[in-house]
Order: structure tokens, then C-alpha cells, then sequence
């Protein structure tokens, strides 16, 4: 039998290419209904929740085990080994001390949907809800009481504890409050836009992140007092966690399958192969190297890498096949108002070896107008979306160069 060379070459590079970009791996969950919050306790030990589910795995999820307990689940965590927290619909708490074997219902003292409980010892947590719940306990879930003195009409989605006396709370129509006195009381902040935000985090005492709907990023580096709002992570697609794992490294999981990530305390970001369109509700990272995520469908992810080689926000890896040569396409659609793609391929210089790659727009007199790609990406497909909204009409051109080999095309933007 005649083997074709050239065949096996392509199937190993195809190979190579999946192993360089997809690093999330699908886990088997046993379930088909969202899952909306994890949480491991240790390297091994783990939980998720959704639906009248709550799944545990004792070996790094290689299996997960399935518990029924009713109720539309949103969130849950752990402050030690034994002891959890559950919150979801109608008011529903959740606790356990015997690291899941058995979940006691706890008096919430309302009705309202929950969404996030958050602990910052083993005796004070909050958890935040719908028609503007905020539900605290100084005594580990015994009771727990209202600290919503507020009077602006919100339902609130997620929370930060810094510590004892220094919380955040976000929700909808772009509200972030803060309290520095445990609640007593609280100082409100919002653009007054519609976006709902459904997730913060803070990398120190003053610098801190919250996001949501729309790709809606805020940043604020004095403590809550101001937040500015003049970045989106991504246009049209929401975030639904954001984790920092220190300082630098951190973590935004949404709509899509996207996963960001930044190593440079949230000022540049790149974006991850997860491997699938499912939303991605929640994700923990161990550490640099080993995390989860969980979402739709029963969707169950995990690194071992840190999530592998990341891409430049706005580039997609859009093949699977590895070209044998470098080209640059013509944009589609063309003429375009007010966004274009621009899709070009890269070789493969060595068997996983990146390409330092540039790729530039540039106006009639030769002035570069944009970057759209200034990065080291290894060998594949990809596509970049030029936005000309802030330009005049007219005729524009793009090159793609790299060490050694460059190109250009014209392009026209009609308003």
C-alpha cells in the first residue's frame, strides 16, 4: 500500500495545530442543564452547580458525581473543605458542612432571586439578589439579615469582599456601590447606562475591574470612588466572571465561549481557544497554570496551562488547516461602512515556532491610520476586524509584514 507523504504531513499539522490552540479540555459533567458557579477547594476537590444539580469531582474532574437538590442554583462556594454556601431562586440558601454529602436550607428571609454569595471568613459572607437584596451574615449562615438601605430600585448580580468593612456590590443599569463600614452604609456609583454589570474584582485595595453586558469594562484605581467606562473588552458579547488570580494575571469568561485573559493588571488582554460556543458562566483559576470553567449545556472546562497561546483582542483563528504559505486576503465586504474583515494566513516557520506579524492600515498619503495586529501568532488563519467609524470616507490600504514577507491591498470605507 502506497502512502501519500504529503497526507500524513497535513494530518500531523493539523494535529499540532489543535494541540497549540485549543488548551480549555472538555470535561464529562453527566448533564445537559447550566451549570452557573465552581468552586474547588483543592487541586482534586471540586463543585459545580445548576439546574437542581450540584456535581462534585474528588479527582481533578476527571469524574464528576451528580446530587439532586432543587432549586435554579446561581452560586456557590466553599470556606474550607467541608463548609459551602449555595444561593439561587426564590430566596434559596444552601449550606453544608460535610463537604457536600448533605445541603441544610438556611433562612434567607426572602423571596427574592439571589445570584452570588461571597464569603470573606468563615463567619461573614453576602449574598446579592434581585429588587435590590443584599443579605449579610455575621455567623456563618445561622441568620442572615438585610443590609440594603438603599432606596435606588436595582437588582444586584454580583459582589467583592476586600475584607470585613470593605464591600462591592454591581447590578443593573451599570450600578456599582460601595460600603466601608460593612454595609451600614452605602455610597453609590453609576453611569446611568442600561448595561447590567455581572461581575467585579479588585486587584489591591484601589484598583478594581467590573464588567458585563456588552463588554462594558470599568476600571477604577481609587477605591470606587470613580470609574471610568471609555473600554469594551468586546463589543456585543457579555462577560459573566472575572477572576484575578494575583496582581497581574486575570480571567473574563462569557457569551460565545470567550475566554480573556490579561498579565498585565487588566491593561492589555488577550483571548483564548476554549474550543466552544457554549456561554461561560463561572471559572476559578488555582493558579497561573490549572483552572475550570463551567456553562451551558453542562459545559465543563479545564486548563493545565493557563489557557495555552492567546491571540490580540479583535483576531480570530478562524481554520484548523495550517497554510504552506503566507497571504493576506481581500477584505469583506468591500467597499464597507463601517467595519470590514481582513482575514490572512500564516505559515508554519517550524513545527510550533510564532511569527512576528504586523498588520497596518494606512490612508491615501501612506499615513498609518491603524494597528490591528502587532504581535507574535503561530502558524494559521486568522481574521482582524477594521472599524473605520472614526474616519473619513475614502481609500484606505492594509499590509501584512512579517520578517520576511510583506503585502498590501486596497481597501474603500463609504459612509
Amino acid at each position: 500500500m502506497k502512502i501519500n507523504k504529503e497526507y500524513i504531513l497535513v494530518l500531523v499539522l493539523m494535529t499540532l495545530n489543535a494541540v497549540i490552540y485549543t488548551q480549555w479540555y472538555a470535561q464529562s459533567s453527566g448533564t445537559n442543564y447550566a451549570l452557573k458557579s465552581v468552586h474547588f477547594t483543592d487541586i482534586n476537590t471540586g463543585y459545580t452547580c445548576g439546574y437542581n444539580t450540584v456535581l462534585k469531582t474528588t479527582n481533578a474532574g476527571a469524574n464528576w458525581i451528580k446530587t439532586f437538590l432543587q432549586g435554579e442554583h446561581q452560586s456557590l462556594t466553599f470556606t474550607d473543605i467541608y463548609t459551602g454556601y449555595i444561593a439561587g431562586d426564590s430566596g434559596k440558601i444552601f449550606k453544608t458542612t460535610n463537604s457536600g454529602a448533605n445541603w441544610i436550607t438556611q433562612n434567607s428571609g426572602t423571596v427574592s432571586n439571589l445570584t452570588l454569595v461571597n464569603f470573606v471568613n468563615s463567619q461573614t459572607g453576602i449574598i446579592t439578589g434581585y429588587e435590590k437584596t443584599l443579605l449579610k451574615t455575621t455567623n456563618g449562615g445561622i441568620n442572615w439579615f438585610s443590609i440594603s438601605n438603599i432606596i435606588w430600585f436595582v437588582d444586584f448580580l454580583s459582589s467583592k469582599i476586600i475584607d470585613e468593612n470593605n464591600y462591592y456590590a454591581t447590578g443593573t443599569d451599570s450600578y456599582i456601590i460601595r460600603t466601608t463600614n460593612g454595609g451600614a452604609n452605602w455610597i453609590p456609583y453609576t453611569h446611568g447606562e442600561v448595561n447590567p454589570l455581572f461581575t467585579v474584582d479588585f486587584i489591591n485595595g484601589s484598583t478594581g475591574f467590573a464588567t458585563g453586558c456588552c463588554g462594558m469594562f470599568m476600571v477604577t484605581t481609587n477605591s470606587g470612588v470613580n470609574w471610568a467606562d471609555n473600554n469594551y473588552l468586546s463589543l456585543g458579547f457579555t462577560f459573566h466572571s472575572l477572576k484575578f488570580i494575583n496582581t497581574s494575571t486575570g480571567f473574563c469568561a462569557g457569551s460565545n465561549g470567550m475566554m480573556y485573559r490579561t498579565t498585565s493588571s487588566g491593561i492589555y488582554w488577550d483571548s483564548t481557544v476554549t474550543g466552544t460556543d457554549q456561554t461561560l458562566y463561572s471559572l476559578q483559576m488555582l493558579n497561573n497554570n490549572t483552572g475550570w470553567a463551567v456553562g451551558g449545556f453542562g459545559t465543563i472546562l479545564k486548563t493545565t496551562n493557563g489557557g495555552g497561546p492567546g491571540f490580540p483582542i479583535g483576531i480570530e483563528h478562524v481554520s484548523e488547516v495550517i497554510p504552506q504559505n503566507y497571504s493576506l486576503h481581500q477584505n469583506y465586504p468591500n467597499p464597507f461602512n463601517p467595519t470590514t474583515k481582513i482575514k490572512f494566513d500564516i505559515k508554519a516557520v517550524g513545527r510550533s515556532e510564532k511569527t512576528k506579524i504586523e498588520l497596518s492600515v494606512f490612508n491615501i498619503l501612506g499615513r498609518q491610520v491603524a494597528e490591528l495586529v502587532n504581535a507574535e501568532l503561530a502558524p494559521g488563519t486568522y481574521e482582524a476586524e477594521f472599524d473605520g467609524a472614526t474616519f473619513p470616507s475614502g481609500i484606505y490600504y492594509y499590509r501584512l509584514s512579517t520578517g520576511d514577507y510583506s503585502e498590501t491591498r486596497k481597501m474603500v470605507f463609504l459612509k
